[in-house]
């Protein structure tokens, strides 16, 4: 049994968390709400810390799940709070929020100089993927250091791909959203275009989703645009942030990228109103009669 501290419960966080205490390990969570933490441990009989600091005092692994680039350099770096300085010798941070590479080699060579080992492990699916352990993780960092994280990662695994070295896995991780985000915006325009055409939209959605072309995932996205189902699992305003990060690593990698900018368009349209919450299936409305 690990000691395991798991900072930022949001949907995956939340998640990420119980299955750790069901597989037998110690937990400890922290959110930067700390009813939602409060919550989550009563239901799950979890321990919770005030602040990162303490929940990572005692922990042999320090999962970090949280928004953006600002959120994570805070859970880990924070003059007051942030978990680094409290970690025990020895213990493992790891890292699975979306974030730019260059945020995660900041917290990789910040984490060297504290003498924490910290790794990359940010992770594809969601919530359904999540409940039931079968994330995919894409991981960065050094070879023995992974090794020794591998037990835990396991836990919420259905499997794991060591991508490179710390970075490495964030560029594969937003090239992985960016796809997924400019395919939900076109099935969503079409699905738009159909619906103000002749055609039965149940059925013309119902042979969109059959299609060879259609992923599993973006047969679920069909599925929920078809039923009007936007509860949030990835929402628009993580979409559109993730799209603003690629902008920014194709643009420092000499890379063309006009169909992910014009993703990241209408996204980012997404989030300056009602919609910003819902499911990343909820850009839909922007289109929908």
């Amino acid at each position: 049994m690990s000691s395991i501290a798991v900072l930022g419960l949001g949907a995956m966080g939340s998640r990420i968390a119980v299955n750790y205490a069901r597989a037998g390990h110690e937990i400890t969570v922290w959110n930067r709400s700390a009813e939602v933490a409060s919550d989550l441990a009563t239901t799950h009989g979890l321990a919770t810390a005030v602040s990162p600091r303490r929940a990572a005092a005692e922990a042999d692994f320090v999962v970090s799940m949280v928004s953006d680039d600002e959120a994570a350099t805070a859970v880990w770096l924070d003059v007051e709070d942030g978990a680094l300085a409290s970690m025990p010798p020895n213990a493992m941070a790891i890292e699975s929020s979306t974030l730019t590479p260059g945020a995660v080699r900041r917290l990789h060579e910040a984490a060297r100089d504290a003498g924490v080992r910290l790794i990359e492990a940010p992770v594809v699916g969601s919530r359904p993927q999540a409940e039931e352990g079968a994330l995919l993780y894409l991981l960065g960092g050094d070879p023995d250091a992974l090794a020794a994280a591998q037990p835990i990662i396991d836990v919420n695994a259905r499997k794991s791909i060591r991508v490179g070295d710390a970075g490495d896995a964030a560029f594969l991780k937003l090239a992985v959203n960016g796809l997924f985000a400019a395919q939900v915006a076109a099935y969503s325009e079409i699905v738009g275009f159909i619906e103000r055409s002749p055609l039965d939209t149940a059925e013309s959605i119902t042979t969109l989703a059959s299609l060879p072309i259609t992923s599993p995932g973006l047969q679920r996205v069909l599925e929920l645009i078809g039923d009007r189902d936007y509860e949030p699992n990835f929402p628009i305003r993580l979409v559109a942030k993730d799209l603003g990060y690629l902008a920014d690593a194709a643009r420092h990698a000499g890379a063309a990228s006009p169909i992910m900018d014009t993703a990241r368009t209408v996204f980012d349209t997404g989030t300056g109103g009602e919609i910003r919450d819902l499911d990343i299936a909820g850009i839909a409305t922007l289109y929908q009669a």
